[in-house]
């Protein structure tokens, strides 16, 4: 197994920056599905303590990308097509009602942060930079779920930011540069409509968005299971 890449940032704990580190690793797929994650392994590999891992491991299960198996050996979690599906669903009924009430409520600089966000995800797309591709996208949802004013909504979505980031890290492996450009244009799409302040058109944009995504996942799920 390669050792993950640790990225640390100022302020963080050697804890945090454990799960940092194996978070991206897992969503990257430089930890595949079913890996055993067995800490005094992970101890050797990161130099950092067992209670550190322990602690990273903890959290990774609560975002559902870690799996506890019998005998309290972690390892990778799977996303099943099953699994995927739901999330889409949730996304599907809760973003284009978020994309409508940013509309209603966002401020200027929020709808330019949505275009900055559009911008990046373009150039990463050109640049075939994956994890910044996917990146922008996480930032442009940060931006449209907080700018939409509904708290409850986003602490839901929040729950599944982990697995809707593996998905998208997961697609865009295997997706070709000309449909993460189309991609990217449909997200443009989304902003124009919330730059026209039309409520209406930016949540059917969104939804048409999400039924999208949903169906090359569940391509992509059902050619490498």
């Amino acid at each position: 197994m390669n050792q993950p890449k640790n990225h640390s940032r100022p302020g963080t704990t050697r804890a945090e920056r454990t799960t940092r580190t194996l978070r991206d690793a897992i969503l990257t797929q430089r930890l595949t599905p079913g890996v055993r994650l067995v800490e005094r392994e992970m101890v050797t590999q990161l130099g950092v303590s067992r209670t550190g891992v322990r602690a990273a491991l903890q959290s990774l299960e609560s975002e559902g990308l870690v799996v506890r198996g019998q005998r309290g050996v972690f390892s990778v979690a799977t996303v099943t097509a099953e699994e995927a599906r739901q999330i889409y669903e949730v996304r599907a009924a809760l973003e284009p009602a978020m994309a409508r009430l940013f509309v209603e409520r966002a401020t200027a600089a929020r709808v330019e942060a949505l275009g900055a966000a559009v911008r990046h995800a373009e150039a990463a797309a050109r640049d075939l930079n994956g994890p910044a591709y996917v990146e922008a996208f996480g930032a442009f949802y940060t931006v449209l779920l907080v700018g939409s004013g509904n708290d409850v909504a986003r602490r839901i979505l929040d729950t599944l930011n982990a697995r809707i980031s593996y998905l998208r890290h997961l697609t865009t492996q295997r997706a070709p540069l000309a449909r993460q450009l189309q991609t990217v244009a449909l997200l443009r799409g989304i902003y124009t409509a919330v730059q026209a302040r039309t409520p209406s058109l930016a949540a059917k944009r969104c939804a048409a968005f999400v039924t999208r995504s949903a169906r090359f996942a569940l391509q992509v799920l059902a050619e490498t299971a």
